[in-house]
């Protein structure tokens, strides 16, 4: 028995469109999974790449202004305070080209990001804080020290009242927490009142902290946000 092989063939205009319509889908369909693998998603295991960022919006893009390997300077890690404390940053070799840290509100060490925080202008430094949490809602907290005054009175133990009076400075430490949104580059302190602004767009969680105890929703601020990062992911360039 012959065995027909039927062949369809087409105009060689209409098989020249086809080709090209093939390739052209073939191409598109080749850049938009490349574009979607070169995302991963952002937590604690995120590296982003060493070096000075201007802002959260050049984080996003994981592209640096300045790659810290190309900088010379004072750099000092405290690695159990998650902080930065930075005198001075130059171009390698060019001691006389210092960068103004005002430019930079992120340096980025290790794979981890700190953000600007304050400067101390006795100890000549510019203090970066790490983030503690990463996600989409990150958050980092720093000590700081400052100093108050308290007035001290002396009393004559005969009439009790006060024959002197003095202030004295007093050291303090405060704590400050913030929380950061990196889709947005929004900071806010830690503060009860601000997660709930933090969560509107995760209306069950919400409705779950809010039903807490006020107490007992401070204690589990941190919780809640690993939670809403864990449902609310955010995805950045390798």
């Amino acid at each position: 028995m012959k065995k027909v092989i039927k062949q369809y063939l087409f105009p060689e205009g209409v098989a020249a469109f086809i080709l090209n319509t093939l390739l052209c889908l073939s191409f598109f369909s080749a850049l938009g999974q490349t574009s979607t693998d070169s995302l991963v998603l952002f937590n604690k295991d995120f590296q982003f790449k060493d070096g000075l960022y201007k802002n959260v919006e050049q984080l996003r893009s994981n592209q640096p202004q300045v790659a810290l390997e190309n900088l010379s300077g004072s750099l000092v890690w405290q690695e159990n305070a998650y902080l930065l404390k930075v005198e001075e940053l130059h171009p390698m070799g060019r001691p006389d080209l210092q960068f103004n840290l005002d430019d930079f509100e992120i340096i980025t060490y290790k794979g981890l990001p700190f953000f600007k925080v304050f400067e101390d202008s006795v100890r000549a430094f510019t203090a970066y804080a790490g983030l503690r949490v990463r996600g989409h809602l990150s958050y980092f907290s720093y000590e700081r020290s400052y100093t108050d005054s308290v007035m001290i009175k002396a009393y004559n133990p005969a009439t009790g009242r006060p024959f002197r009076q003095q202030k004295i400075a007093r050291p303090q430490r405060e704590n400050i927490k913030t929380v950061i949104n990196i889709a947005t580059g929004e900071r806010f302190d830690f503060k009860l009142e601000n997660m709930f602004i933090l969560l509107e767009d995760d209306p069950s969680l919400l409705k779950t902290i809010k039903a807490l105890p006020p107490e007992e929703a401070r204690e589990k601020m941190e919780r809640f946000l690993l939670i809403y990062d864990d449902r609310n992911p955010l995805f950045l360039p390798k």
